[in-house]
C-alpha cells in the first residue's frame, strides 16, 4: 500500500502543465531520434542533454527518459517499412516485419509494434516500481561467469534462428565474431584484424554493419526483383491498426517477451539487444508454427518489441538504485542525474523521494503519450510504403550515408557501409541467414571479455565456469537448447529422405 500511495503522489506532481511539457518533448524528440537509421537512444540523450538541464531537476529527467523510451518505440518504424533497423535492439524486428510489409501488411505490422511497445512498456514500468529495489540487488549476483554463460546461451540461439540450414547459421556466426573482433584489443591494447588502417582501430561501430547488411543488402536484392506489386499488394490506411485477431495470436508472446525483457533488461552490460534476440528466439521455439517467422509473423514483431521496451524501463533500476548504469543510454542519464545535483544509489530513494516517484509517474504518462503521437504518425510514415522505388531508394540511400557519415564523420564509414550492403546481398541470395552475423557482432565482444575476465580472476583455473549454480544453471539449458535442436533436425531430415525414397 505505501508504493502506491507514493505512486499516487508521483502521477499527481507529473501531471502539472511543467511535467507535461517536458515528457511530451522528450518522446516527440525520441520518436524522430528513433525513426532516424543510425541514430539511437544513446545519441538522442547525449545531443539533448546540455538543452535540458536547463529545465527544473525532475523535468529535465523526465525529457531525457522520454527522448530513451521514444527511440524505442520509433526504431521499429524504418524497421518495418524499409528493412533498416533504427538501432541495435530492432535489428530482431525486421526480420518478420519487412516481409510483413512487402507483403501489403505494412500497416498491421506497425500497429502492433505500437501496442506491443506499449505493453511491454506498462509492464516495464509497473515491475520497475514494484520490484526496483529487491530486483537490483538480485542482479549483483550475476557475476563475471554468469554474464559469460548468459552470453553463451544467447549465441546458442544460432541454432534457432539461424534458418532451415544450421550450419550457414554457424558460418555466418563465425563470421559475425571475427568481425567483431576488429579493432583494439579491449584487455591488452594491441590492434587485431585492421590491416594497417587507423580507421578500424576503433572497430566498426554496430550501425555502420547493421544499416549495410540488412537496409542496403536488402535494397541491392528488390532491385533485381521485378515489379513493386510485392510491396504495394493489399495495402490501405484502414490497416494501421492492430487487428484483435493478432493480438490474440500474440498474446502469450507479447506476455513473455515483456518479461524476458525486463530481466535481461537488469542486467548492466547485456542490454535490449540480448533480451530482443531471447524473446524472439523464444516466440519461435514455443510457436506451433516456427516455419512462418522469417517470413512474416506477426509475433515476431510482438515478441522483441515488447522485449525492447520493458528493457528499457529495467535498465534504469540498476541506474537509481546502485548507481550503475547498465549500457550507454544509461550512462548518459546518469550523467544528467549528477549534472542536476543527485547522486544516483541505494539512499536516492530514501533522500529523494519525491524525485523518484515523480519522475516514475512521468513514465506512465509518457508511454501513454507515445501511443497516441505514434498513432497520428503512422499514415505519414506507412505512406512510405507507396512511394516508388525509383524516388524512394535513392532518398534513403542519401539518408543513410548522411547517417552513417554523421556516426564518426568518416567517409570510411559510408564506404564499408556499401561493403556490408553488399555482403548482405551475396548472404541473401546463397541464403546464408543475417541474424546470425548480427549476434555474433554484437554479442561476441561481450563474450569475449566475460571469459577472459572470468579466468583473470581465476588465475586460469576453467573450473570456475560450473561452480556457482546460476552459471550451471544457465550451462545446463545451453546444452539442452543445442541438444534439442539438433534433435529436431535430424529428425526433419530422416523424414525428408523417407518421403524422398517413397
Amino acid at each position: 500500500m505505501e508504493t502506491l500511495s507514493l505512486l499516487m503522489g508521483g502521477l499527481s506532481s507529473a501531471l502539472t502543465p511543467t511535467m507535461l511539457l517536458a515528457v511530451l518533448f522528450g518522446t516527440v524528440v525520441g520518436l524522430v531520434i528513433g525513426v532516424l537509421p543510425g541514430l539511437g537512444p544513446a545519441a538522442g540523450v547525449a545531443i539533448l542533454l546540455p538543452v535540458v538541464v536547463s529545465f527544473d531537476g525532475t523535468a529535465a529527467m523526465a525529457a531525457l527518459a522520454g527522448v530513451y523510451y521514444g527511440a524505442m518505440f520509433g526504431g521499429a518504424v524504418t524497421s518495418i517499412l524499409l528493412g533498416i533497423p533504427g538501432d541495435a535492439p530492432s535489428v530482431m524486428t525486421v526480420i518478420d516485419g519487412y516481409p510483413l510489409a512487402r507483403k501489403g501488411m505494412a500497416g498491421p505490422a506497425l500497429g502492433m509494434s505500437v501496442f506491443a511497445s506499449f505493453v511491454g512498456g506498462l509492464l516495464g514500468v509497473l515491475l520497475l516500481t514494484v520490484l526496483s529495489q529487491q530486483v537490483a540487488r538480485a542482479a549483483l549476483s550475476f557475476g563475471p561467469s554468469e554474464m559469460t554463460a548468459l552470453m553463451i546461451l544467447a549465441l546458442s540461439l544460432v541454432t534457432v534462428l539461424g534458418g532451415t540450414n544450421v550450419w550457414k547459421g554457424f558460418i555466418a556466426l563465425a563470421l559475425g565474431l571475427w568481425i567483431g573482433m576488429i579493432g583494439l584489443d579491449a584487455m591488452v591494447g594491441l590492434p587485431r584484424f585492421t590491416f594497417g588502417s587507423s580507421h578500424l582501430l576503433d572497430g566498426i561501430d554496430f550501425s555502420v554493419i547493421a544499416v549495410g547488411v540488412f537496409g542496403l543488402g536488402q535494397m541491392f536484392a528488390s532491385l533485381t526483383e521485378d515489379g513493386e506489386a510485392a510491396t504495394l499488394r493489399g495495402y490501405s490506411f484502414r490497416s494501421l491498426l492492430p487487428r484483435w485477431s493478432d493480438i490474440v495470436i500474440s498474446k502469450w508472446d507479447l506476455l513473455r517477451g515483456s518479461i524476458i525483457g525486463f530481466v535481461v533488461g537488469i542486467l548492466p552490460g547485456v542490454g535490449a539487444t540480448a533480451a530482443t534476440i531471447l524473446a524472439y528466439a523464444s516466440a519461435k521455439r514455443l510457436s506451433k508454427t516456427p516455419e512462418r517467422f522469417g517470413h512474416g509473423a506477426i509475433e515476431g514483431v510482438a515478441a522483441p518489441e515488447a522485449a525492447n521496451n520493458s528493457a528499457s524501463y529495467a535498465a534504469m533500476i540498476p541506474l537509481f538504485t546502485l548507481g550503475i548504469p547498465g549500457s550507454a543510454t544509461t550512462a548518459v542519464l546518469m550523467g544528467g542525474l549528477l549534472m542536476i545535483g543527485l547522486q544516483p544509489g541505494p539512499l536516492l530513494f530514501q533522500q529523494n523521494p519525491e524525485f523518484i516517484w515523480t519522475l516514475f509517474g512521468t513514465f506512465y504518462i509518457g508511454n501513454l503519450v507515445l501511443v497516441f503521437i505514434t498513432i497520428l504518425l503512422t499514415p505519414l510514415l506507412a505512406a512510405t510504403v507507396l512511394i516508388s522505388r525509383a524516388l524512394l531508394y535513392p532518398i534513403v540511400f542519401a539518408i543513410v550515408s548522411f547517417a552513417v557519415f554523421s556516426l564518426g564523420l568518416s567517409v570510411t564509414d559510408v564506404a564499408l557501409s556499401l561493403l556490408f550492403g553488399v555482403l548482405g546481398y551475396v548472404m541473401l541470395r546463397l541464403d546464408y541467414p543475417c541474424v546470425p552475423l548480427i549476434l555474433g557482432v554484437v554479442l561476441g565482444p561481450m563474450l569475449e571479455r566475460g571469459v577472459r575476465r572470468t579466468l583473470i580472476a581465476s588465475q586460469g583455473d576453467m573450473s570456475v565456469f560450473f561452480e556457482r549454480p546460476i552459471t550451471l544453471l544457465i550451462l545446463a539449458a545451453t546444452v539442452m537448447l543445442i541438444g534439442f535442436s539438433t534433435l529436431r533436425a535430424f529428425r526433419q531430415r530422416r523424414e525428408r529422405l523417407l518421403k524422398a525414397a517413397t
